[in-house]
């Protein structure tokens, strides 16, 4: 590199450049094992698996390269830490199993970043034999009846939650609320919930007799888990 280069950026002399690709290619090559393994072990919606997919590719090649530029200095860790604190993650990751795929995703980046290639190396097997082998269509055990669901509903302010929950309590199996929030500029209460369909029940059943609740202005009820076509 030029001598004006280095000068401009001199922490970069703490690594070689070729060291700090092969780093970064690691991570991306891992990642990408990452999201093999999830999209080989979890039947969802086409549009969410693809977005989650790349999501685990990149965020292994950014923490990766979070981990290089924080190497041992511990004041450019806080530096960072309030740096990255500013930015809002709005997206809801619904289901425990796809958090634990982003936080296996941020592992393998923070261990390439910090040179330790064999946690990943020996971690990653591991982690596709349990989550192959807890796949929904390989569970030892029973599963849950019914297809899983999200219901969405958009009520009046005046409408209370309880009366909702024991609506879909009739229909629903394991429901729970996920998120409440105002819409239309507080003149409308949206309500989150999942759950899986009890038998002898079906999505138009559930849209039905919700729609019917006094204040429910509209409900959606989606299928996250349905088989990808």
């Amino acid at each position: 590199m030029p001598d004006w280069f280095d000068d401009a950026f001199p922490s970069d002399a703490e690594l070689r450049w070729e060291n700090i690709l092969v780093r970064l290619i690691s991570a991306l090559v891992l990642g990408a094992v990452v999201a093999t393994i999830y999209r080989t072990t979890r039947k969802r919606n086409a549009v969410a698996a693809n977005d989650l997919t790349q999501t685990l590719l990149l965020l292994a090649v950014v923490i990766a390269m979070i981990t290089l530029a924080i190497g041992g200095n511990v004041a450019r860790a806080f530096s960072l830490v309030g740096a990255l604190a500013i930015v809002r993650f709005r997206s809801v990751v619904d289901d425990p199993r796809d958090t634990a795929f982003v936080i296996l995703a941020v592992a393998v980046g923070l261990a390439v970043g910090a040179g330790f290639i064999v946690v990943p190396l020996m971690g990653l097997p591991i982690a596709g034999i349990v989550a192959w082998g807890f796949a929904s269509d390989r569970m030892p055990f029973p599963a849950p009846h019914g297809p899983g669901c999200r219901v969405s509903l958009r009520a009046e302010p005046e409408c209370t939650p309880a009366a909702l929950e024991a609506l879909l309590a009739a229909h629903l199996d394991d429901c729970r609320p996920r998120r409440i929030e105002t819409v239309k500029k507080g003149t409308l209460v949206e309500l989150v919930y999942s759950g899986r369909l009890k038998p002898g029940s079906d999505g138009y059943s559930v849209v039905q007799a919700l729609q019917a609740a006094p204040g429910v202005v509209g409900v959606d009820l989606l299928f996250p888990d349905a088989p990808v076509s």
